[in-house]
Formats: structure tokens, C-alpha cells, sequence
């Protein structure tokens, strides 16, 4: 490491070290963000990205008009901002040592303020106890239950999770009991998909939740209300590695992306915190630590005393079954559904016209019938979309969202009128083996110049009979709704396209431990200060969409982090971090590998108290209060 010298952001701070770094700026380091600055804690947060075009830092894209009136050109949006893994910035952009049996061909992240939640569906299912969830407390099922009831509930309210938010939609409640009353349906507990979002003043558009409502009002600004910390936003800043000695991180250092771009020689600057966070995703977090030289390197496959042997191992993700179809009723005939001599034969679900329905829906569909007298479809163009989900369960394991949403697939056809266009997506699981893992090349690098991740992915032969019957699963439902649209027939699709990677830093007990990255408070083994977060902690299999779980464990592990710094031996050092200053040797200096690991004491594992969580009990309309970003700093260092 050439010498560096502090970040400017220790100016704010009078040169002091902040209470907490975090990398990612995602749903999950947003929650850690939002605690602990809420406590009074310094915290600085790096982002690779930069802060795209909306209201406000983490604000989701889908909220903006031009996709609000067009979901389906939201597509090119999502095929933007993620970046593939499985490749490399050279040997022509391909990572030699990827094979393609095996690979997650389709595994990406996402690099901008608020990370994937800037264009995620919004989905905030809990996992279910028995099947996904995983055991806090493994011997004590009552304080596990009553730990996840607290958890899921605090996470909700600070997401802002609702279930009635399309109540009012004629296309969703046609989807929704078209289902419940199909006997291969009716006992599988067919819901409204909970979503992250509320609806605009009861008209027909709604506000995607995001990272954004985590920050929530008021959190990006220069001098922060009395009682709460400093906070500062580091854009297009690389979290590149970390130096650890005894089990105590002691500095992470970051790149400057811009000066980097513009030839500049002073381009990687140190940060000096008392605790670090690394939530930059399950592939991104895994590869800074590789970075760091703490395990998951090639070259480290069979070296047992790195920091982190188990990092990347045991990865699972989401086999994930596809199609669309066009709605059944008898309102549209052939001609109507199709623009072109196309055959396609939809017998009735539901007749929309109806006098049996409620009143809103009976006055949306006259409304609709004056103001287009000619139009065959009498679904108002501005109905919402279905959001129906069928959960996971002992029987069925694996989740189903029935719906109408924006991927970088799924894009209706323009023979069809959107209007009758549902999407099936069905999500499995998938066992972590040790097998299936993700390992950090030494000799290439992507184009941010981190070591390129390899996957070795193939699925179980358990999981694999259950994909098969996850698929005629979903070509029931399908039967039940309507007919395959035209290009659109059940599919699987390629491995990783779910973005729901979970494993790949997981936590374990401390019998788990010859398996596991982290202990149930997040804390990396053998660790003080060091901390992962997101869906790759995850440790168990899962249908469900996996952020509201990965919030839950980023609450305790901020409550956590919070023990830690009010406890003894944490206190300020008394030298220098000013921009002038160079960092010192002492900080730079990582234990050598291969050298005899010191002992660190495990941190305790116990149930978090309601005082941590009484926070999310408050403000109820905070969601529907954001500001814009005119008095925002992001990035007031040049």
C-alpha cells in the first residue's frame, strides 16, 4: 500500500474517527445508517455510484412519471444500472476461469445511491418459521418467535410495508379470485403480495418505497438536528479493502472514482472508524473482504488461518420458474386481445361489467365506458396492477408473485393490450452445499479493479425435483387465469436473474462456526468491529424475496454495534485523521499470513430490547413526507 493520506470527510468531524463506516448504500446500509445516526453516531457511508435523477439520494426510478405511465419502459432502466458478474474487463471482456455449466450468468449489482432498491419490486414477504426462517434463538422457540415478531414489525414500519395499497384495483382483485377460488388454490393462503409503497392521495398511481424512506426526512443534510450524529454520503467512492491487526479492523481504504477518472495522482484516501460495515451487496461484500486478503481467494482455497475461510462458500439462490398470459373474459374476444391474426382462445374469468361489484368498481368501469364508449376492454387504463403472491409453505415450497412489474424481461408484447397482461414468477430454493460457492480470482480483475468473482453453482438433485414441480405449479395457476401470451411460455430462467444471492457471507452459532462468516449479531468470527450485512448473511434456503429479513438482522446488528460503542476501550484516539495528515504504518500493516490468529471473545447473542425498537413507532406519515434534495450534501469534497 503506497502512502495515502485521510479522506477530507475528517474535516467534518474535527479530525476525529467516526463512530461507524458503512460501504452500500442500499436498503440494508440505509437501516444501519438510519439507528445509529439516530443515536447520536458519526457515520460516513461510501457508495460506488452516484445519486441518479429523482426527488431525493435513494429515491426508487419507478416513482417517475414517464414509468409510472408506462410500466414496460421501465425495462431499459433495470438493464442499465446492473452490472453482470462472470466477466471481466479483460481476454476480451470474459473471465477465463468461469465456466458456463456452471454459472450465474445473470447474478448482478447494482452501483448507485440507494442500490437495488432504486428499481426492486418493493416485495416484503417474511420468511416462513420452520422452512426459511432462520433460528436466532435455536433453543428457545418462544424467544425466537417473539424476536422475529418484533424484528419483522420493526422492519415493516421502517419500510413502510402495506397489503391494501391495490385494494381498489379491478385487474388485481380479478387475479386474486380467480385464484382463492380454485380448488388447487384456495387452501394455499393466496394474499396480496405486501409491498413496499403507498398509494398517491387514493389516485391511480403509487410511491415505490426505497432506500430513501430508511434515510427518511432530514437525513441528508449538513448539520444534523440536536441529539442525532453526523452523517456523510461519499458518492462514486470504492470501498477497495480493509487492514486488520488482533481481530481489530483499523482502517478501510476507498478510492475517489472521479479523481481516478480525471488522471488525478491522489485517488485512494484512508477512513478511520471505531466499527466497520460492509453492505455492499452478497457478491460486492464478499469481494472487498477477498480484496483485503481475509480468504476467498483462489490462492487461499486450503489456507484455514485467513480471517474469513469460509467467505463466499455455501451460496444459495432462487431456481426461478417464468411466463406471462393474457387475462380470460369474456369482454374481449379474439379480435379484440390481438392486433394480428393471431389465435389465442381465453375463456371468461370474470365478467368486469357486473353489477355485483362493489360500488368503486362499478363507478371506475362506467367512467371508463364514457369516456372510451368504443373501447371492447372495459378495464380502465389507468386500473393498478395485480400484486398477488401465493407463500411459501411445507407442502409448496417455493413463493409465486402474480403481478405486473418492470424487469429486464417480461416486457409485453405490443400485439397485446398491457391491460390483459399478467406475469407469473415462481421462486424456489436451493440447499447451500459447500460445492456451490463464489471464489475471488488472483490474476483477473473487473473493471473497478477488484478480483474478479468466479461462480461454481449447480443445483442439488433434492432441488432440482423440486424446480420440475414448482413449474407445473405455476402452469396450473396459469391455466387458471388465462392463455400463454404469444413468446412468453413457461421458461426457467437463467440462474441468478432473481437477484436474491443469499449465503454467500452467512451467519451461524458458534457450533456453526466451521461454516459460517458471522455470528448472529452480524459480528465477522474472531472479529471486534467487523461486520456484514445483507441477503448473503442469510444462512438458510428461501423462496421468499429476502430484504425484509436482511433488514431484521441489520436492526440487531446495529443494536449491537451500539453495545459496542458505548462500552469500555472504545474511546477517540487523540492523534490526528486531518487530510494533511498521512495515514501511519500502524494502520496499514495487516497480520501477516499464516501467522498464529488471536484469540477474540465471541460476542453475546441475546434478544433485542424494545427500547432499540420504539423508533418505529413513530411518525406514521414519514413516508408521505420526504423532502426533495436542495439541502442535501453528497459529496462536498473536491
Amino acid at each position: 500500500m503506497s502512502d495515502i493520506k485521510f479522506h477530507p470527510v475528517h474535516e467534518d468531524i474535527d479530525g476525529k474517527p467516526f463512530d461507524v463506516f458503512i460501504a452500500g448504500s442500499g436498503p440494508i446500509g440505509a437501516t444501519y445508517a438510519r439507528l445509529l445516526v439516530d443515536r447520536g453516531y458519526s457515520v460516513c457511508m461510501a457508495e460506488v455510484g452516484d445519486v441518479h435523477d429523482g426527488l431525493h439520494p435513494g429515491a426508487h426510478q419507478k416513482n417517475e412519471i414517464r414509468y409510472q405511465k408506462d410500466i414496460d419502459s421501465f425495462v431499459r432502466v433495470i438493464q442499465r444500472p446492473s452490472s453482470q458478474f462472470g466477466e471481466a474487463s479483460i481476454t476480451h471482456g470474459r473471465n477465463p476461469m468461469q465456466k458456463i455449466f456452471n454459472n450465474l450468468g445473470a447474478a448482478a449489482i447494482t452501483r448507485c445511491v440507494g442500490g437495488m432498491s432504486t428499481h426492486w419490486t418493493c416485495a416484503t414477504p417474511e420468511f416462513l418459521k420452520g422452512v426459511e426462517r432462520p433460528k436466532i434463538f435455536p433453543n428457545d422457540e418462544v424467544a425466537d418467535d417473539t424476536e422475529w415478531k418484533k424484528l419483522y414489525e420493526a422492519a415493516r414500519r421502517l419500510i413502510g410495508t402495506s397489503e391494501h395499497e391495490f385494494d381498489r384495483s379491478i385487474r388485481h382483485n380479478t387475479v386474486l379470485d380467480a385464484l382463492k377460488n380454485d380448488p388447487r388454490f384456495k387452501d394455499r393462503g393466496v394474499e396480496p403480495i405486501p409491498l413496499a409503497c403507498h398509494r398517491i392521495n387514493n389516485g391511480p398511481y403509487v410511491h415505490w418505497h426505497s432506500a430513501e424512506n430508511i434515510f427518511g426526512k432530514d437525513f441528508f443534510v449538513k448539520d444534523p438536528a440536536p441529539g442525532k450524529g453526523v452523517f456523510r454520503l461519499l458518492c462514486n467512492t470504492l470501498c477497495t479493502k480493509l487492514y486488520e491487526s488482533s481481530g481489530e479492523i483499523q482502517l478501510v481504504e476507498v478510492r475517489d472514482l472521479i479523481k481516478a477518472m480525471q488522471g488525478e495522482k491522489d485517488i485512494d484516501f484512508g477512513i478511520k472508524a471505531k466499527v466497520y460495515v460492509i453492505a455492499a451487496g452478497a457478491i460486492a461484500t464478499p469481494q472487498i473482504l477477498a480484496n483485503s486478503g481475509f480468504g476467498g481467494r483462489r490462492s487461499q482455497e486450503n489456507d484455514k488461518n485467513v480471517l474469513i475461510p469460509n467467505l463466499g462458500k455455501r451460496i444459495v439462490e432462487h431456481p426461478m420458474a417464468f411466463c406471462q398470459i393474457v387475462l380470460r373474459q369474456e369482454l374481449a374476444s379474439t379480435r379484440d386481445l390481438l392486433r394480428e391474426d393471431t389465435t389465442l382462445t381465453t375463456p371468461q374469468v370474470d365478467n368486469v361489467t357486473s353489477q355485483e361489484h362493489p360500488k368503486w368498481w362499478r363507478d371506475a368501469v362506467a367512467a371508463h365506458v364514457e369516456k372510451f364508449p368504443h373501447d371492447p376492454i372495459k378495464i380502465p387504463v389507468q386500473d393498478p396492477e395485480p400484486q398477488v403472491a401465493i407463500p411459501v409453505s411445507k407442502d409448496f415450497p417455493w413463493r409465486a408473485q402474480i403481478h405486473r412489474d418492470a424487469f429486464s424481461y417480461g416486457e409485453a408484447s405490443p400485439l397485446v393490450d398491457p391491460r390483459l397482461v399478467v406475469d407469473l414468477r415462481f421462486f424456489g430454493m436451493q440447499k447451500g452445499v459447500l460445492e456451490n460457492r463464489i471464489i475471488f480470482e488472483d490474476s483477473f480483475w473487473d473493471a473497478y479493479e477488484m478480483p474478479q468473482a468466479t461462480f461454481e453453482y449447480t443445483p442439488t438433485p433434492e432441488f432440482a425435483k423440486q424446480a420440475t414441480d414448482m413449474m407445473n405449479d405455476m402452469t396450473n395457476a396459469a391455466h387458471v387465469l388465462g392463455g400463454y401470451l404469444p413468446g412468453s411460455n413457461p421458461q426457467f430462467m437463467t440462474p441468478g436473474l432473481s437477484l436474491h444471492l443469499g449465503g454467500s457471507m452467512r451467519l451461524g452459532h458458534k457450533e456453526e462456526k466451521s461454516e459460517s462468516v458471522a455470528d448472529y449479531n452480524s459480528l465477522v468470527w474472531d472479529t471486534k468491529n467487523l461486520y456484514v450485512a445483507g441477503n448473503g448473511t442469510i444462512p438458510t434456503t428461501f423462496g421468499a424475496n429476502p430484504t425484509l429479513t436482511s433488514m431484521c438482522f441489520a436492526i440487531r446488528s446495529a443494536y449491537s454495534i451500539n453495545e459496542y460503542l458505548k462500552s469500555s476501550g472504545t474511546a477517540a484516539a487523540t492523534e490526528s485523521y486531518s487530510p494533511s495528515t498521512s495515514v501511519p504504518e500502524k494502520y496499514k500493516t495487516p497480520q501477516k499470513v499464516g501467522a498464529q490468529r488471536v484469540d477474540v471473545a465471541d460476542s453475546t447473542i441475546k434478544p433485542t430490547p424494545d427500547e432499540w425498537l420504539a423508533w418505529a413507532n413513530v411518525d406514521d406519515n414519514r413516508h408521505k413526507n420526504l423532502q426533495g434534495a436542495s439541502t442535501a450534501v453528497f459529496v462536498p469534497y473536491e
